[in-house]
């Protein structure tokens, strides 16, 4: 879909709190039109004339009430998504902010998944492809 020239496009991305090496993910709601009930990254599609960080920051203030400065947002990677026939930018942001600090402004639910337990929820096929990325390429 092409929105004022610029064709729309997803960002999503997780928090990331490397002590406790946990990653904040989102319940989607059972009516959720794509992937009811998994766990998913936070995020959405582009609106107006949108970068894909200024995307990202969006979504976290709707779906979280959160406000990220553009310097905490590490992009993680991005990528045509065929299924979805869109770009996918993937970003995280390390922190270790408490789930009582957050409000959750859409879907069912969210959470700090240990990393090593993350594998074991219903993710995405997109969430886990990119938390593999994340594992691989910015962990030790």
């Amino acid at each position: 879909m092409e929105k004022g020239g610029m064709k729309e496009f997803y960002a999503g991305g997780f928090f990331y709190n490397p002590r406790t090496k946990s990653v904040l993910l989102h319940k989607r709601s059972p009516d959720a039109e794509f992937n009811p009930d998994k766990w998913a990254f936070f995020g959405g599609l582009s609106e107006n004339e949108e970068t894909p960080i200024e995307t990202w920051r969006r979504e976290i203030k709707e779906e979280l009430d959160v406000d990220l400065t553009e310097k905490q947002i590490k992009p993680l990677r991005d990528y045509y998504n065929k299924d979805r026939q869109q770009h996918r930018y993937a970003f995280f942001a390390e922190t270790d902010l408490p789930k009582s600090e957050m409000t959750l402004g859409e879907g069912a639910d969210f959470d700090w998944i240990p990393l090593d337990e993350v594998f074991g929820y219903d993710l995405t096929a997109k969430t886990a492809e990119d938390l593999r990325f994340f594992i691989e390429n910015f962990l030790e």
